[in-house]
């Protein structure tokens, strides 16, 4: 799918004709997974990350929860840090992290981060993070049409519809609050044909942050993920 039509096909048919390669350079931003075998502590750090302790109704608590989210479990595997640096998926979770950290430096947003559309081991259909840059934040979105109406994450796994949020104070829809420095959002989807396999969420701690030139530069990095298989964990036992 060209830029233009992905542009159409997430919501923002307005931006499809801005006279500007923002959407190629953001696509062009997607890192393919490295072929050199990972150290010990590269797949701790790319599978392992701390999470806020959650409140009864799954609202960001205060401080971090006492275990670490680990994604083996969600990728189908057993957390072995030796047996997991040579894994296809170590490589393509290095891939992700390198893209977010791309994004970042390209955009300058304070938060950003690659969610990916699986089913947990309790068997629910969720938005699990799978790279970021920036603070510590949830690690599972359920995509439940309950939770997406206090979740732009969740609306946008569920709709396909990216969700551009100028300024959090006066948003009157979806929102889900980890940081209370967030001054604006952008959530794009990932599409593969009309199935949402993921979803890039971008955060700033300025109203009005995102301006046509970084919505397009994120959602061209989701196009370029679309058409990787970054969002594909190999099914190749650890």
């Amino acid at each position: 799918m060209n830029h233009e039509s992905y542009l159409r096909a997430v919501g923002l048919p307005d931006l499809a004709d801005v006279p500007t390669d923002a959407a190629q350079r953001g696509a062009s931003l997607v890192a393919r997974p490295p072929h050199a075998t990972a150290s010990a502590e590269t797949v701790e750090e790319r599978y392992v990350y701390p999470v806020p302790e959650e409140g009864e109704d799954g609202a960001c608590g205060v401080g971090l929860a006492d275990e670490k989210y680990n994604l083996a479990p969600i990728c189908g595997l057993e957390y072995d840090r030796e047996r997991l640096r040579d894994h296809p998926n170590t490589a393509r979770l290095v891939a992700l992290h390198e893209t977010v950290q791309r994004v970042a430096e390209e955009t300058n947003v304070d938060w950003v981060g690659v969610y990916r559309r699986a089913t947990n081991p309790d068997g629910e259909e969720v938005l699990v993070k799978e790279a970021y840059v920036g603070d510590h934040s949830r690690a599972e979105f359920p995509l439940t049409e309950a939770f997406a109406e206090r979740s732009n994450n969740s609306t946008v796994g569920l709709t396909g519809d990216a969700v551009l949020v100028n300024d959090v104070e006066d948003h009157d829809g979806p929102y889900y609050e980890c940081d209370g420095r967030v001054e604006s959002e952008f959530c794009c989807p990932i599409l593969a044909g009309d199935d949402v396999i993921g979803i890039v969420d971008a955060e700033a701690h300025e109203p009005g942050f995102f301006t046509e030139e970084r919505v397009l530069t994120i959602a061209g990095a989701c196009a370029g993920l679309a058409d990787s298989d970054l969002l594909t964990p190999p099914r190749v036992e650890a």
